[in-house]
Formats: C-alpha cells, structure tokens, sequence
C-alpha cells in the first residue's frame, strides 16, 4: 500500500526565519504606530513633539532608537533569508520524514535510512549530565536479541523532534508509532524511557 502523503516533522517555533521575520515585522509595526501616536496627540495638543519623541526613543541610552534603525534592515535580511528557503523547500527545518522509502532523520547530519535497514524504531532518554535527561529518537539498525549495552552503538539518532525549539511542539510518541505502522507495520516502535549508557 503507497501512502502518498509523508508524515514530516518541521522545527517550528522561534527558530524558523518566518517565525523571526514575523515578530520582527510586528516589533517595528508597534515601534511606528507608537510613533506616530505620539506626533498625532502632540499635534493635537499643540505641543511639541520633540519632549516625548526623546524620552521614549533615547531612553536606556538610546536602545530603542538602535533597535528601531537596524531592524529594517534585520526584516529586509530575514524577507531574502524566507525568499532562500521556500526555494529550498524548507530542507533545513525538516526534522524528520516517514514515507514509504524509509526514515530520514533531519538535523546537522541528515540521514535516510530505507526501511529494510530499520529493526526498530525507539525513544530513550540519554543521561547528558548529573541533571538532565536528553530525550531522542533512534532508528534501531541491530535486532533486539543483538542490542549493545549503549544506545549510542544501536543506530542512527537525532534529538526527539521539538524538544531543543522554543515555544516549538515536541513530537508526540503515538504520532510517530501511528506513521511507522502506516508504512512498515513489522517495524516495532517502542518508548523505553531513560536508559543508563
């Protein structure tokens, strides 16, 4: 059965151009109104516009006024920057794909691994220091009768998707289990929670 639709993974939240370029838009479309509110009540008042255009443009020694002069130019970056990547398709955002040739694992080092490869498909959770707790998505390349003691010897991994992104959305484990049996129903999915290395 060909599914014809991809189950794909994007970063998401502030870490994407778009989402930048947008908070950076709506930053300088609050900066202008507040701008021009301040002429239009001045102007209103018969005052002069000067005194408040001051107190709030050079006020934290001026911080506002830089932000205002170099973000049209960071906007202006970040349209080119959008333009870039919707030629490439978003390639850099795509954190993983699940289709019917396999897994491809997305990130510094991407990887796509065909599905006569995967003996499984696993969710751990790594201890990176005294503390903490890095959960990741391993694509397993060893049966399980095989496995070595270290999950880092069992097959290809990258971070579970979502969990490194601000304000982004961490993958859900049933999304995942549902896409691998959609397309390789003998691929075992698994959770194992946090596994010692």
């Amino acid at each position: 059965m060909s599914i014809s639709e991809p189950f794909v993974v994007k970063r998401h939240g502030l870490g994407t151009t778009k989402t930048a370029l947008a908070l950076g838009t709506a930053v300088f479309g609050v900066l202008v109104l507040l701008t021009l509110g301040i002429v239009v009540v001045q102007t209103i008042r018969g005052s002069s516009v000067r005194g408040p255009l001051e107190a709030v443009w050079l006020s934290w020694g001026g911080t506002p006024l830089i932000f205002a002069v170099g973000l049209p130019v960071l906007l202006l970056v970040g349209a080119i920057t959008a333009l870039e990547e919707r030629r490439d398709q978003d390639a850099d955002d795509v954190l993983l794909t699940v289709d019917d040739q396999g897994i491809s694992l997305g990130g510094e080092q991407p990887r796509t691994i065909p599905w006569g490869e995967v003996r499984g498909v696993c969710r751990v959770e790594r201890h990176e220091t005294e503390e903490t707790w890095e959960p990741r998505l391993i694509v397993m390349l060893v049966d399980e009768d095989a496995l070595p003691r270290s999950t880092k010897a069992w097959g290809p991994s990258c971070p579970w998707p979502g969990t490194h992104e601000i304000l982004g959305r961490t993958l859900p484990y049933d999304d995942l289990a549902t896409a691998v049996a959609q397309r390789a129903p003998h691929v075992p999915v698994t959770n194992r929670g946090r596994v010692e290395d």
